[in-house]
């Protein structure tokens, strides 16, 4: 509908403009009384500014373009504007309502333009502040969690890959601040790179998101957003030192982040160096021998900004070395470990066209990973090596009528190559191009969003005689779509329904493998005829945030058509003593539901709990489908004060979480009992000169109980962790 629209913008549009804009206005109370320290962004941007005593703001020398202009402050209900800045300033004056519910942050991971929580047509969680801090974990699967929906897949502590609604591995697409990320998320021992000691959220699509993000987004999306750079735009130039450290009495690790940030009129800078080193985990039957990990690594960044547009770039550098707890029936000494390097460079550049904006990002990403057999290994059992190099290109349009949106193109090639002593797959050459529009309306109270995309994908293998592959191309086409509608019954409920499409190529591993898959024990024979897996899903849930409630209660259905799953075959491999499986595809369906309430019932007490539930089951053979999460529910009570003199915000905080024992199960998959676990927090901020410093202890498994986590991979032969102290000091930015 609106490419031609976007490409006589292109072509015979105006040609950016460097003439500086301006947003200002005051912000007041419902009573008509001044606001100071409202906190007002442009995401689109990645500007913000706080207002005066006399509640004033300005954001100056901004570019052309439509944004979404936010308003939040800590007991105020946060407000969203959509702002047009085309040939004149805009003057934005806003009127808060008092509350004492802390709203969730925008979110911009599941729709071109932010959106608060509330209005976001798909459902979408959002870990930020204090939250994000508690929950903090070495690996990326732990830190989310504990949000309803969400799940870990542990390997240890080291390794934690994201499971929404039951999906997990490359059905879970993960992006660092929107760059997609390929460090072979298909393996079982193969987890996410992903560092979180320095971000500021971290942003959660339940649902398929292949529109904007293409294959591997058929069961969510997990983003990984840090801070925005600073600017001094209007202001001194300055620079900051923070840090933050911690340790945990489980495994006996200590950990230490230290933050740096500056800037110079409209260039800013930021950088971080993060490092944690750990024992093996303790349970309550004992210490897990060889499962101790180490990781060092650290993320620098640069930008300007100007009328003119923005311009940006970042490199990750991450090194780990995680050990391999094995089965001590099969041999109590074993001392496998992995060693990981993980590179990701990215430059992004935004700049107005009319009063439309493009931006523009291209990004690298090398992912090498080398597994040894034991500690006295001269030689790599099997080497990895991925590189990824993406392309994008997103035109966001002025609007059309009432119609604001995206028009994109995305480019993502991967060249993967092995060696070693073993052989599972063969060398490969990737290539994805995809074309898509995201478009959204307000009707009243009517909220509606469209988006359509189409997808067509190039795999080259090299020939393989150990593997049995001869050299040849696949390739791959696929159509996603996605229709929300969103009803504001209310200014503080709404209904939302939402209809998407999502896909995901077959993988290298799917197609081609042939031999034995240390992580899963198994002979895996893959086959070369796999389709894409097609999935719809459709979500239905009610949204409430009050002044002291806020609540969302939602079901889903995903059906999922040539879903590739192995299949045991009898017939075991004489060399390696392991079962065959057969790579196949069938259909499958997940159905559930999740749940969030929060009732704040004073300014001093907060109650909030959580429960999901997910049924997995493979239609074409009529089975569950393994690796399910059972029914689990969370809740906490925190009980917060003002302090006094230095000391500021203490806080206590209580809760736990019950897993229920999972009954339905595929046949070859194991389900240990049910459990409750009892966790404690608290902590406070005290004034050090001139810096707050923050100090937080968190109790995990207060009462040392003994359980087992139904996605542990080791569940069948150990204990998951103890009692666990954590303790963390900081002073941030």
């Amino acid at each position: 509908m609106f490419v031609p629209l976007v490409a006589a913008a292109l072509i015979f549009g105006s040609p950016p403009s460097s003439a500086p804009r301006t947003v200002s206005g005051r912000v007041t109370t419902a009573a008509g009384a001044a606001l100071a320290d409202v906190q007002v962004a442009l995401p689109g941007v990645h500007r913000s500014t706080t207002t005066d005593a006399d509640g004033r703001y300005a954001l100056t020398r901004l570019p052309a373009g439509t944004f979404t202009l936010s308003f939040t402050r800590i007991g105020y209900a946060p407000q969203v504007r959509r702002v047009t800045l085309d040939t004149a300033d805009v003057t934005v004056d806003v009127s808060m309502k008092e509350t004492t519910i802390e709203l969730p942050a925008l979110q911009v991971t599941a729709t071109p333009n932010a959106t608060s929580a509330l209005e976001s047509p798909q459902p979408t969680s959002v870990l930020a502040a204090a939250e994000l801090d508690e929950a903090k974990a070495p690996s990326l699967g732990e830190t989310i969690s504990g949000l309803a929906g969400v799940h870990s897949w542990s390997t240890g502590s080291g390794i934690g890959k994201p499971v929404i609604r039951g999906l997990t591995a490359n059905r879970v697409l993960v992006l660092d601040d929107g760059q997609r990320t390929e460090n072979q998320g298909w393996g079982d021992e193969h987890g996410p790179q992903i560092e979180t000691a320095d971000a500021s959220r971290i942003e959660v699509i339940r649902g398929p998101a292949s529109v904007l993000y293409g294959s591997d987004a058929l069961g969510g999306v997990v983003n990984v957003v840090p801070a925005d750079l600073p600017d001094a735009i209007g202001r001194l130039g300055f620079a900051h030192l923070g840090f933050s450290a911690g340790y945990a009495t489980n495994n006996q690790q200590p950990e230490g982040t230290l933050l740096f940030e500056g800037a110079s009129q409209g260039f800013g800078v930021r950088g971080s160096l993060t490092g944690r080193n750990s024992d093996d985990i303790h349970t309550p039957a004992g210490d897990l021998f060889n499962s101790a990990n180490r990781a060092i690594g650290g993320t620098v960044s640069a930008g300007e900004r100007g009328p003119w547009g923005s311009v940006t770039a970042a490199f990750t550098h991450r090194n780990e070395r995680i050990e391999l707890h094995e089965d001590p029936a099969e041999d109590p000494t074993a001392t496998g470990y992995q060693r990981i390097i993980e590179d990701r460079g990215r430059l992004g550049v935004n700049v107005p066209v009319g009063a439309s904006r493009a931006e523009v990002s291209v990004g690298y990403e090398r992912n090498w990973r080398r597994e040894f057999e034991d500690e006295a290994a001269t030689g790599v059992a099997l080497g990895l090596l991925a590189q990824t190099y993406t392309a994008d290109l997103h035109f966001h349009h002025a609007p059309a009528g009432q119609w604001v949106g995206i028009v994109g193109v995305s480019v993502v090639r991967s060249q993967f190559d092995t060696s070693g002593e073993e052989r599972l797959i063969p060398k490969n050459d990737a290539g994805n191009f995809g074309v898509f529009a995201f478009e959204q309306r307000d009707v009243g109270r009517l909220h509606l969003s469209a988006g359509l995309r189409y997808d067509y994908r190039s795999l080259n293998v090299e020939s393989d005689t150990t593997l049995g592959v001869t050299a040849q191309t696949r390739t791959y086409n696929s159509v996603s779509g996605n229709l929300g509608l969103l009803l504001k019954t209310t200014e503080h409920a709404a209904i939302v329904l939402n209809v998407g499409r999502g896909f995901r190529a077959p993988s290298a591993l799917d197609l081609f493998a042939n031999g034995v898959h240390e992580g899963t024990t198994q002979y895996i024979v893959g086959d070369p005829t796999l389709a894409n897996e097609t999935s719809v899903n459709a979500d239905l849930a009610l949204r409430i945030q009050g002044d002291r409630f806020l609540g969302e209660v939602g079901v889903f259905a995903n059906l999922i058509d040539n879903f590739i799953y192995p299949r045991p075959t009898g017939v075991t491999d004489t060399a390696s003593g392991f079962e065959i499986f057969q790579t196949v595809q069938g259909n499958a369906r997940m159905t559930g539901f999740e749940a969030t309430a929060e009732y704040h019932a004073t300014p001093f007490l907060h109650l909030r709990a959580t429960g999901d539930y997910v049924r997995g089951q493979n239609t074409s053979i009529d089975t569950p489908l393994p690796w399910i999460p059972p029914l689990r529910v969370t809740y906490s009570a925190r009980f917060e004060g003002h302090g006094a003199g230095t000391l500021r915000q203490p806080y206590l905080s209580v809760g736990g979480e019950t897993n229920a024992k999972q009954t339905k199960l595929d046949p070859d998959d194991f389900a240990p009992d049910g459990y409750s676990l009892v966790h404690l927090g608290g902590g406070f901020q005290v004034m050090a000169g001139t810096r707050m410093v923050s100090v937080d202890l968190t109790l995990r498994n207060a009462l040392d109980k003994e359980y087992t986590n139904f996605l542990s991979r080791f569940k069948t032969y150990a204990l998951d962790p103890g009692r666990n102290l954590i303790i963390r000091v900081g002073t941030g930015l």
